[in-house]
């Protein structure tokens, strides 16, 4: 009769709250939906959590939606700039890998399309300023990175001396932001690296003094 109480016991048991696995739940429900349009009551749906423990460990919906632009550049957004780290390659073949990366990334069928951190901005009103600033901040980052690179190109001889690596950089931001919001309207994966191959036969006159 104990064993069986102690089965009884052991089904009783609450569901163990799997942070990890919320988030996850959360990031796609944002990236899919924007974070204006999804309500609390969808989180919930979508995690399959108890609104008390959505809030126990987040504190609100915002907190929720930070915690998942952390996960999402943890999992997804520093991978995709990786390639910017080959300093062996020359940087045409970095940039193209970078370009190729984003288009993998944004036509994957095991996440929704296109870029999280351009697609969580949709219907952000003024009330959320803070977060809509936050997001921005991190796409600053992000092309930070592709100018410290291009001006690392600079110091050895690669890039002209007078090249512009802000507003290269900037310009090539524009690209992988641009290939995110056709993704997220549809565009397929062939079509992404169509757009790459044309931005690539125009490296030269891009980059030439």
């Amino acid at each position: 009769m104990s064993k069986k109480i102690q089965t009884e016991t052991v089904r009783g048991r609450p569901k163990k709250f799997d942070r990890e696995q919320v988030l996850e739940k959360a990031m796609g429900l944002f990236w899919r939906s924007g974070y204006e349009p999804t309500s609390m009551s969808e989180l919930v749906e979508a995690t399959g959590t108890k609104p008390s423990s959505l809030y126990a460990e987040f504190g609100s919906k915002q907190g929720l939606f930070c915690a998942a632009v952390e996960k999402y550049l943890a999992t997804y957004g520093h991978a995709r700039m990786l390639p910017l780290e080959q300093a062996d390659l020359p940087l045409s073949q970095v940039i193209e890998q970078l370009l190729r990366t984003s288009a993998d990334g944004f036509t994957d069928p095991q996440t929704p399309p296109g870029c999280f951190m351009v697609a969580a901005t949709f219907g952000m009103s003024a009330s959320d300023d803070a977060l809509f600033s936050q997001l921005r901040q991190q796409r600053h980052v992000a092309e930070h990175k592709i100018v410290e690179c291009l001006e690392k190109r600079v110091l050895i001889g690669e890039l002209p001396q007078n090249s512009n690596c802000a507003l290269l950089g900037k310009y090539i931001a524009c690209i992988i932001q641009g290939m995110s919001v056709q993704a997220s309207n549809g565009a397929t994966r062939e079509e992404l690296n169509g757009l790459v191959d044309i931005f690539m036969r125009q490296w030269k006159v891009i980059t030439s003094a």
